[in-house]
């Protein structure tokens, strides 16, 4: 009896052993499993992408059809997979951790986790092309809740506006008394009269910079004076330049001076990633320019500059992002959104109740309005877009626009220079920022007038034939094509 229990313990023990020598491993059934959810969630997105509207990314129905027979067939081998390696415990343990992680991520009100939350829902939905990455994974009310903040937003800016005529000079004339309020003038600088009249006009223009500085580059870069300072150049906005050494009064790293076209490029830091603002000092410059082929497909900026003899260039209207069949995120920007006035040429429709217009009088002033009022008086150059971010030199609620996101946006100091601002985002070294934080830089500056225009992917900042800011698709580092655009003429 104990010898044939013997044998029988040695017998089992063997049978164990080669058991626990052909089961995988943990980490092998973990693999597997991982692979099958991650599997599965890639084929709900194919299907959500096949039976919506919104898409999560762009992609032809041939390819939506060779993707969802992909991992169909890879759902299948994995189950297999699955039985064979007895993953069946730690599949469901992933499972439930995945759950419940999501249920943290969408719902909890945790502040961390509803800024990102709430980041990526405002992500998605401020483009055509992703609003699937919203609604295929959380829940209708979720997005809505943001969604309907965003709707409230723009109504409570509804009859914010610009002033009449009195009210701007009356606002421009207070400022103008108290430099101290933004960066000062030259004139104000201990070190002014003791300048040469050429070096007075050269401060006066460009009172950011702070003479001594400056005067001590200059004389260890004497290449820049070969012209002297009425022909001065600096130019080192190129994305392949890391600028110069030289700073504004307010710490800001200088790109470029450009004299003769009377601008000033600064890089700026919006919340931790990279903006850049340049300030354009000669008012009657500035023009909306429409794309060449408007209403049928839209134009690169630096084209559209291009054409018309401009210097610096932006972002100008936003578009809508569909194609000739109605399908979203396909958009060539062709279709201008909303309302736009090109040299007293219209084009488009007003845009629906909450949305602000940026209207450019022949008095080379900005003056914003509701859309639905109006058209100002002497109006030559208009788009529409939202939120206004300042209105006589006073700072909006942005209401919910907090997320981190590529920015664009213009506007004008008090002393009437040009404030085109665009920030860098969607990417690690720098994500993007708020419309507030893009506020607080116009302020800065003694901004007077403020609106947000289009940001994401349509964000762009061209300068001397190239764009000076990344964008954030790097498959087109030369930015979207466009309805129109901002351009500043140049000599």
């Amino acid at each position: 009896m104990s010898s044939f229990n013997g044998n029988t313990k040695g017998a089992l023990y063997a049978v164990g052993a080669d058991r626990r020598r052909r089961s995988p491993g943990a980490w092998i059934q973990i693999l597997v499993s991982l692979l099958l959810l991650l599997d599965l969630a890639l084929l709900y997105t194919i299907v959500m992408q096949l039976t919506h509207q919104q898409k999560a990314f762009e992609a032809s129905q041939t390819v939506n059809f060779a993707l969802l027979a992909l991992f169909a067939v890879g759902a299948v081998a994995l189950l297999y997979a699955m039985i064979r390696t007895h993953a069946w415990m730690r599949t469901l343990c992933i499972l439930l951790i995945c759950t419940v992680l999501y249920l943290i991520f969408a719902f909890s009100k945790v502040p961390l986790v509803k800024k990102y939350r709430e980041m990526w829902i405002s992500t998605a939905w401020s483009t055509m092309r992703h609003q699937g990455l919203a609604t295929y994974y959380l829940p209708e009310t979720v997005v809505r809740a943001v969604t309907d903040r965003e709707e409230a937003g723009r109504e409570a800016q509804v009859g914010v506006n610009t002033g009449d005529l009195t009210e701007v000079e009356e606002k421009r004339e207070e400022w103008l008394k108290n430099p101290e309020k933004g960066v000062g003038l030259a004139k104000t600088d201990e070190r002014f009269q003791e300048l040469t009249e050429e070096q007075k006009r050269f401060y006066g223009l460009f009172y950011e910079l702070d003479s001594e500085q400056t005067e001590a580059w200059l004389q260890a870069h004497p290449e820049a004076l070969a012209n002297g300072y009425e022909n001065l150049l600096i130019n080192e906005s190129s994305l392949k330049s890391e600028g110069t050494s030289l700073r504004t009064k307010l710490g800001e790293k200088v790109l470029a001076i450009d004299v003769k076209n009377q601008i000033l490029i600064v890089e700026v830091d919006c919340d931790g990633s990279r903006g850049v603002l340049a300030i354009a000092k000669d008012n009657s410059r500035l023009h909306l320019f429409p794309a060449a082929n408007i209403g049928s497909y839209g134009e690169t900026a630096g084209s559209i500059a291009g054409r018309n003899n401009g210097i610096l260039a932006m972002t100008g209207s936003g578009f809508v992002d569909l194609d000739k069949d109605g399908n979203p995120g396909l958009g060539n920007g062709g279709l201008i959104a909303g309302w736009a006035m090109c040299g007293g040429t219209t084009y488009g429709s007003h845009y629906s109740w909450g949305y602000k217009r940026m209207e450019l009088h022949e008095d080379n002033w900005f003056y914003i309005r509701d859309c639905f009022d109006r058209v100002g008086e002497g109006t030559t150059d208009a788009m529409e877009f939202t939120p206004a971010l300042i209105i006589n030199g006073k700072k909006l609620d942005p209401g919910v626009w907090t997320s981190e996101n590529p920015r664009a946006t213009i506007g004008q100091s008090v002393r009437g220079e040009i404030l085109m601002l665009c920030v860098e985002g969607r990417s690690l070294s720098s994500p993007g920022c708020s419309v507030e934080e893009c506020a607080d830089v116009m302020l800065q500056h003694d901004g007077l007038t403020a609106l947000n225009c289009d940001g994401g992917t349509t964000a762009i900042l061209w300068y001397r034939g190239e764009p000076i800011m990344r964008c954030s698709n790097t498959a087109i580092p030369q930015g979207r094509t466009l309805p129109n655009a901002w351009v500043y003429l140049g000599e």
